[in-house]
């Protein structure tokens, strides 16, 4: 009979926890539905490296075959985020 004891208060303890979850995730799904979604700019590495390069090439004070040269060197490294945020959506 005591196995049974404690399996019972287990069991309860376990479902006490299931209820609180699901009452928690309604409640936010409600929230979340009420409040209009603002979308942020899009940040990480590579998204301050091409405002980097965004701003380098708005830059009249460099001439041109610097430009290219640093593009040209910058291409890579771009290439590669790109793969890995791929890699990371599938």
């Amino acid at each position: 009979m005591e196995n049974n004891t404690d399996l019972i208060v287990l069991t309860s303890i376990i479902i006490v926890l299931f209820i609180v979850f699901i009452i928690a995730t309604v409640r936010e799904l409600n929230h979340v539905s009420t409040t209009p979604f603002v979308e942020k700019e899009e940040g990480g590495p590579r998204a301050e490296m091409l405002r980097f390069i965004g701003k380098l090439f708005t830059d009249d004070r460099i001439d041109a075959g610097k430009k290219i040269t640093f593009l040209d060197a910058v291409k890579p490294i771009i290439e590669d985020l790109q793969r890995e945020e791929d890699l990371k959506k599938e």
